[in-house]
């Protein structure tokens, strides 16, 4: 009986030494939590780099504001334009007299 108890400790020493791994397992997974907060940090410099984008595209939106006013100025080309050719149509409408130069005009 002595032995078997001696046997029993030992088994439970075992327990106890497995019990240890599990600690260890559990200190693994808290050091892959603390990788887990490194991506985090790594996620944090990522949305920098977003901000950074942004500021591109804010200075973007200002070239597209630019862009914009080189077509209001090509408007300004349109409309010179399309005042020679009202000039044309009226002159055409005078000179045969008809309503095809009135109507091209409205």
């Amino acid at each position: 009986m002595e032995a078997k108890e001696g046997v029993t400790e030992v088994e439970k020493g075992v327990t106890e030494a497995e019990g240890g791994v599990s600690e260890l397992e559990a200190r693994n997974i808290e050091d892959e939590e603390g990788v887990t907060e490194g991506d985090g940090g790594v996620t944090e410099v990522e949305a920098g780099n977003m901000e950074a984008k942004g500021g591109v595209t804010e200075a973007e939106g200002e070239i597209t504001e630019v862009e914009a006013g080189n077509m209001e100025a090509e408007g300004g080309i349109t409309k010179a334009h399309g005042e020679v050719m009202e000039a044309d149509l009226e002159e055409a409408a005078d000179r045969e007299g008809g309503f095809m130069g009135a109507k091209e005009v409205a």
